[in-house]
């Protein structure tokens, strides 16, 4: 009986030094910078990604559960959780704000100038609201359907000042210079928000995990988003890496203009993966602007 025993607890011993079988995990996210986070998991070519524009149908996955993991507005994510309508739980921010006020230079200021602007009621002008006592000129909002919409006007010259987001703000300083225009960065939203907050910065996209998944695939999420955390620290040491690998991968299937803008916006794209758990306050922070409050219930603590 004792060299029964001692053969179970032999073979239940290892057992447990048997690593678990990787699984391969569905994701959702939104072109540009959130998926340059994720070009380490699109490198691997194990998982499913899936890229696409806009937040609708983020919104209808999140709902639904169709996705292991979806990157979305914190934002969206948060706002669906708070109400009960995900079943997720907020693991991880990617990106950090990147939004820019550009102007043609051949035009002065003016009291009110028109402000082509993106975002309407959403992150973008929600942020430009709340800093607009920290810039240094007053503006009348001009809503526009698209960040691609606000550059076609600066680049037409319809408008000489407009709000947009990294990558687009340099594509349009580089296209309105091959239209014999200069456009230039006249204020960093960033900047504002830490003058005014105290916080470098404020969250905007995140990944949101979906309940119900197991221990060992919860760790196997938290391997893949170490790998996403070096990748940003070996583009940081090295931007050539992120251009060559964008080459490598496409930038149609990434979601940006060209792995060249990527590279000269890097330091602008404000990519930077922390979990959710190390950056509690800048998160409260920024959702405060929604009315929307998480507590650690709906984090995957780290």
């Amino acid at each position: 009986m004792k060299k029964f025993l001692i053969l179970i607890v032999l073979i239940l011993s290892l057992t447990a030094c048997v690593p678990a079988k990787k699984v391969p995990f569905t994701w959702l996210a939104p072109k540009g910078a959130p998926s340059v986070a994720l070009i380490p998991i699109l490198k691997a070519d194990f998982d499913q990604v899936e890229s696409v524009d806009g937040t609708d149908i983020l919104s209808a996955a999140l709902i639904q559960g169709s996705k292991d993991i979806i990157i979305a507005p914190i934002n969206l994510g948060s706002k669906l959780i708070q109400a009960g309508n995900a079943d997720y739980k907020l693991l991880a921010v990617v990106t950090w704000g990147n939004l820019y006020i550009l102007k043609d230079a051949a035009v002065p200021f003016s009291e009110n100038m028109n402000l082509a602007m993106f975002g309407q009621n959403a992150v973008p002008e929600l942020v430009l609201n709340h800093v607009s006592d920290q810039l240094d000129f007053t503006y009348t909002k001009v809503p526009f359907n698209s960040v691609a919409d606000v550059k076609g006007q600066l680049v037409a010259k319809v408008y000489s000042l407009g709000l947009l987001a990294e990558p687009v703000a340099t594509a349009t300083i580089v296209a309105a210079k091959a239209a014999g225009i200069t456009i230039s960065v006249v204020a960093d939203l960033q900047e504002a928000w830490k003058s005014k907050t105290g916080y470098d910065n404020y969250p905007q996209a995140a990944i949101f995990v979906k309940n119900g998944l197991s221990t060992a695939q919860l760790k196997q999420i938290k391997e893949r988003i170490t790998l996403m955390i070096d990748y940003v620290s070996s583009v940081d040491a090295d931007k050539t890496v992120v251009e060559t690998d964008i080459t490598a991968l496409t930038a149609e299937l990434v979601g940006v203009p060209s792995a060249a803008i990527v590279k000269a916006t890097w330091a602008n794209l404000n990519v930077d993966v922390k979990y959710a758990s190390d950056v509690k306050d800048e998160i409260k922070t920024f959702l405060a602007l929604f009315n929307i409050v998480l507590d650690d219930a709906d984090l995957i603590l780290k």
